[in-house]
């Protein structure tokens, strides 16, 4: 059985009007490219099929929404983008609580106890930024413990500036995972 075609200037009226043909259509001609546009921001499988998924499920429910005339494959992409950067926003909070946590774990400590659980927090970093691939170690290093910036990074290991921008995001990601649960172990242990 042969699909009908469908224009894309009008899928975007169709989806509105609740067209399941329509959102099909849409889904199996823009998935793979808004999937692609969202992991080369995140970088992560898992979190671009999440965003994605989103995308589509905020299509169907708030199909009322879509401006009328509107080309469904750029809605579709400034969606995806929206949900990507609130992604990046919503990551920055928890970091932020975390550190914010840690901060108050640090006041509510007595001196020596402190002391023995900053030595071993940062033994435990240390290890983990020693399971860190070679490279992606190295280029953290010289962000985070020398201070330099992605453009010196990438001027002295003659690698682009997006690279280093990405190993130590990559880097960060891994650290703050294996970090987190270690400290949570340390603290509840």
């Amino acid at each position: 059985m042969k699909l009908p075609v469908i224009k894309e200037e009008n899928l975007g009226q169709l989806i509105k009007e609740g067209n399941g043909l329509a959102f099909d259509m849409a889904f199996r001609q823009y998935r793979e490219l808004l999937f692609r546009h969202a992991y080369g921001i995140l970088r992560d499988m898992d979190e671009t099929e999440d965003v994605v998924q989103e995308v589509y499920t905020d299509l169907w429910e708030k199909r009322d929404l879509i401006p009328d005339g509107i080309e469904i494959s750029g809605y579709l992409y400034r969606m995806t983008r929206n949900r990507v950067l609130n992604k990046l926003k919503h990551d920055k909070v928890i970091v932020k609580y975390l550190e914010h946590a840690i901060y108050q774990q640090k006041i509510e400590t007595q001196l020596s106890d402190q002391w023995v659980l900053e030595k071993e927090l940062a033994t435990i970093i240390e290890a983990e930024i020693k399971k860190l691939p070679q490279r992606m170690q190295e280029i953290f290093l010289l962000s985070r413990k020398e201070g330099l910036s992605h453009k010196e990074i990438a001027s002295l290991l003659q690698i682009t500036e997006g690279t280093s921008k990405l190993q130590v995001s990559k880097a960060l990601k891994i650290l703050k995972n294996n970090v987190l649960i270690a400290i949570a172990l340390l603290v509840l242990g």
